[in-house]
């Protein structure tokens, strides 16, 4: 599992939620640090998790389609922060990226008037 987000606490507890989980965890601070996804490079993070979970806060529109593009092996979700009933920061998922040709983030839109 590879947990990403450029804030520290927000990082540290969603490894630490995953990781109560049984599940073994990377981290990265997310494009607030030089990221080779950016630079148009395949990120070795990705290489390595199963599932990655993007921090919504600091993903940029940019990163988001360098993920899309880049990602097409490794499952990419996207979530916002929440604090449980103890202070401890847990992902709340709110969005995929799907794979193939039809990729899109966010719920899906069938049902649902133009």
């Amino acid at each position: 599992m590879l947990v990403v987000s450029a804030d520290a606490a927000v990082r540290s507890g969603w490894a630490s939620y995953f990781e109560r989980l049984g599940m073994a965890t990377l981290r990265c601070g997310g494009p607030e640090v030089s990221c080779v996804l950016l630079e148009g490079s395949t990120c070795p993070l990705h290489d390595q998790a199963d599932l990655a979970v993007y921090d919504r806060a600091c993903v940029t529109g940019e990163l988001t389609l360098r993920l899309m593009r880049r990602s097409s092996r490794l499952p990419i979700a996207f979530a916002r922060d929440r604090l449980d009933t103890h202070d401890h920061h847990e992902p709340i998922i709110t969005a995929l990226a799907s794979e193939g040709a039809d990729m899109c983030i966010g719920p899906s839109m069938k049902g649902r008037g133009r």
